[in-house]
C-alpha cells in the first residue's frame, strides 16, 4: 500500500469520525484529561489540506458551479452581516465548523473521489449506526432525560434517529453480497431504534422516503412488501414482542399526537413557533442578519413571543434568515439541480448495479430532516450526499445486477 493510499484511508476515516462528531472541538470526547476530538481533527486537518493541495484542475458545469457559490456564499456573507449585527461565539463556532468541517470534505469528494471511495465512506458511515446501534442494544444509548429516549453519545434523540435512518437506507440500496435473512434482521433492529427514540422528524422522512421508493417501483415491490409487512405484523402479534417493543427508549412520543387524540402538540407548537418567528425576520431583514445571530433578532422583534433556541430547525428558514434571500435562491436552486440530477442518474443506469439509488434515497431521508429539525451544520451527511451525485465519473459497479461489492 502506497503513501497516497494510507493518506486517502486516512482521511476517510477522520472524515467519516468528523462528520459522526460534527464539531472540530467537542469536549464530551475527553476521557482521562484526553480529548479524542482533538486526535481526530488533527488527522484529519492535515490528510485534507495533503489532498486540497494535491488537486490539480477543476472541472465545472452548471449545478457544481451552482453548488460551490452556495458555499463561497456561506463563506462572505457572515462576516459581512457580522459588521452591522454583532458577532457572537454561536455563531463563530458554525461559521468554523462549516469552514473546515462540510467545505473541505465537498471538495474533496467532488474533485477526488471515485467509485470505491464513495462506497467505503458508505459502509464507514454505516459502522457508525452499526456502533451506535450495539450502544442501544447494551443499554449505554439512551440519554439523561426523563422520558428516556435514545441518545447518540450526547447528541440527542434526533441525531440518534437519523443515524439509523442512514444505517437504514444504506444497507437497503447498497450493492451488497449478503444473506437477506440477517440484513433484514439488522434493518428492522435500525427501524425499532429510530422508533425508539422518540423523534418523529427522522421518522416520518423516512416513511416517506420508502413511499417515494414504492411509488417509483410499484409493480416490482408493491407484493413483496405487502407480504413482509403481514408476515411481521403477524409475528410481533403473536410472539407478544409488538408490545415489548412498544415500551423501548420514547417509541409512543413518535404516536403521540394520535394516541393522545391531539392532546400533546408541544414540539409541533414549537416548530410553528419557529417558522412564525423565520418569517417576520425575513420581512424585516430580507439580506440577512449573520451567522447565529437568529434567536436575538428574532426576539428584538418579537418580544412578547421569546424562543429559547438558537435556530429555526429549518434550513431553509435559516439560511434565508442568517445569510440572506440571495444565498436562499442559490441553495433553492442547488437542491433542485441535484435532485434532478441524482434521479435521472439513477434512471439512466438502472439497468446497471449503481450505486445511484442509494444515493438519491439518502438524498430524499436528508434532505426531509433538514427541513424539520437541525442547523445548517447538523445537515452535513446532507452536503456529502448531493457532493457525492456529482461526480462527473459514473459510480458504476457492473452491467449485470446480481454483481456487488464483497463486504
Amino acid at each position: 500500500m502506497g503513501a497516497r493510499s494510507i493518506l486517502s484511508w486516512i482521511f476517510t476515516f477522520s472524515a467519516c469520525a468528523i462528520l459522526a462528531i460534527g464539531r472540530i472541538y467537542d469536549e464530551r470526547l475527553s476521557i482521562l484529561d484526553v480529548n479524542f476530538s482533538v486526535i481526530i481533527s488533527a488527522f484529519y486537518l492535515f490528510t485534507a489540506l495533503a489532498i486540497l493541495f494535491s488537486i490539480r484542475s477543476v472541472s465545472i458545469n452548471k449545478t457544481k458551479f451552482s453548488f460551490y457559490l452556495f458555499y463561497f456564499s456561506c463563506l462572505v456573507m457572515p462576516p459581512i452581516l457580522w459588521v452591522f449585527f454583532g458577532v457572537n461565539g454561536y455563531g463563530t463556532e458554525k461559521y468554523i465548523n462549516f469552514l473546515l468541517i462540510i467545505i473541505p470534505i465537498s471538495v474533496i469528494i467532488l474533485e477526488k473521489y471515485e467509485l470505491k471511495d464513495v462506497f467505503y465512506t458508505l459502509l464507514i458511515l454505516v459502522g457508525v449506526s452499526c456502533l451506535l446501534a450495539l450502544l442501544a442494544l447494551f443499554g449505554l444509548a439512551s440519554s439523561d432525560r426523563v422520558d428516556g429516549r435514545m441518545a447518540a453519545l450526547g447528541g440527542g434523540p434526533i441525531v440518534f434517529a437519523r443515524w439509523m435512518g442512514l444505517g437504514l437506507i444504506v444497507l437497503f440500496f447498497m450493492p451488497l453480497k449478503s444473506k437477506k435473512i440477517y440484513k433484514y434482521v439488522i434493518l428492522t433492529i435500525f427501524f425499532i431504534l429510530a422508533l425508539a427514540s422518540g423523534s418523529r422528524g427522522p421518522i416520518l422522512s423516512l416513511l416517506i422516503t420508502f413511499s417515494i421508493f414504492i411509488l417509483l417501483n410499484f409493480n416490482r415491490v408493491f407484493v413483496k412488501l405487502l407480504v413482509s409487512l403481514l408476515f411481521i405484523i403477524s409475528v410481533l402479534f403473536i410472539s407478544g414482542a409488538g408490545k415489548q417493543i412498544s415500551e423501548i427508549g420514547g417509541f409512543d412520543r413518535v404516536f403521540m399526537n394520535v394516541s393522545k387524540k391531539g392532546g400533546s402538540k408541544q414540539s409541533t407548537g414549537t416548530r410553528m413557533d419557529l417558522a412564525l418567528g423565520s418569517f417576520v425576520l425575513f420581512q424585516h431583514y430580507p439580506l440577512g442578519v449573520g451567522a447565529g445571530n437568529w434567536k436575538y433578532t428574532v426576539n428584538k422583534i418579537r418580544p412578547d413571543h421569546l424562543i429559547p433556541l438558537e435556530y429555526p430547525h429549518n434550513l431553509f428558514f435559516e439560511v434565508g434568515n442568517e445569510y440572506g434571500v440571495f444565498v436562499l435562491i442559490i441553495l433553492i436552486f442547488t437542491l433542485l439541480f441535484i435532485a434532478t440530477m441524482s434521479y435521472k442518474k439513477m434512471m439512466k443506469y438502472r439497468e446497471y448495479t449503481t450505486l445511484y439509488p442509494v444515493l438519491f434515497y439518502l438524498f430524499i431521508f436528508f434532505f426531509l430532516n433538514s427541513l424539520v429539525s437541525g442547523m445548517i451544520n447538523d445537515s452535513r451527511i446532507l452536503f456529502v450526499i448531493m457532493s457525492m451525485i456529482l461526480i462527473s465519473k459514473p459510480l458504476i459497479i457492473t452491467k449485470n445486477k446480481k454483481q456487488s461489492f464483497l463486504l
